[in-house]
């Protein structure tokens, strides 16, 4: 009877432990948009055409640091349906990467 109770309680501590977990899985969870996820998602995908800390070595490429800080719709459509040179990245970029390019835009240029 003894060893019964010490099963059925050591059962109902791992459930309660298990019941009060609520975190979220990390492949399940929502990336939080921020300056350093912005930064590293441009040094990996963007810095080849748009420049090193967006210092452009060609005309071809837009500057960046001219990027107008009112109009972030623009800069969203751009990346997500690319324009002139730049190829399209709706289905490859979410909008949080995008979202965080845009916060690593504007701290580079200092809005």
């Amino acid at each position: 009877m003894i060893r019964a109770s010490i099963v059925f309680a050591a059962w109902a501590a791992a459930t309660a432990v298990h019941a009060a977990d609520t975190s979220v899985p990390a492949a399940t969870a929502v990336s939080v948009p921020s300056v350093e996820a912005g930064r590293r998602a441009y040094t990996g995908s963007c810095a080849r055409c748009h420049g090193i800390n967006m210092m452009v070595t060609s005309s071809a490429y837009f500057d960046l640091r001219s990027f107008p800080k009112d109009d972030k719709a623009r800069f969203f459509d751009s990346v997500l349906n690319g324009k002139r040179q730049m190829p399209a990245w709706g289905g490859i970029v979410k909008p949080e990467t995008i979202e965080s390019i845009w916060l690593y835009v504007g701290s580079v240029n200092r809005w």
